[in-house]
């Protein structure tokens, strides 16, 4: 969804940027610095759709290396369940110390809250 936001943001700037320099008057020889403006506009919105761009396709390439990496995993997997089935091992669990009980006296009335 932020891609769409993006795209739409992007052809905003650039068609608002457009149509600043567009709008300037004799051609943007005039003072004002309007015809900058528009051409600043311009350039944003184009660099943003470029990004926009950019950053989709490299999610593409990334999503699709990592289903072909699962699915490599999935037949490794496969053959690694089936030598584990045949040589059961006993899992090793451990836990750590309890921690001592508190030295302070217990608290009453108001404070034992």
């Amino acid at each position: 969804m932020s891609a769409v936001f993006g795209v739409a943001w992007s052809l905003m700037l650039t068609a608002g940027g457009a149509a600043i320099a567009a709008s300037a008057p004799h051609g943007g020889a005039a003072p004002g610095g309007q015809y900058v403006a528009g051409h600043v506009l311009l350039g944003v919105g184009i660099g943003q759709l470029a990004a926009v761009l950019v950053r989709a396709a490299v999610q593409g390439v990334l999503r699709h290396a990592a289903t072909r990496r699962s699915q490599q995993a999935g037949a490794h997997a496969d053959a690694a369940l089936s030598d584990i089935a045949a040589a059961p091992v006993t899992a090793r669990v451990s836990t750590l110390p309890l921690r001592p009980a508190a030295s302070l006296a217990p608290l009453r009335g108001r404070h034992a809250a």
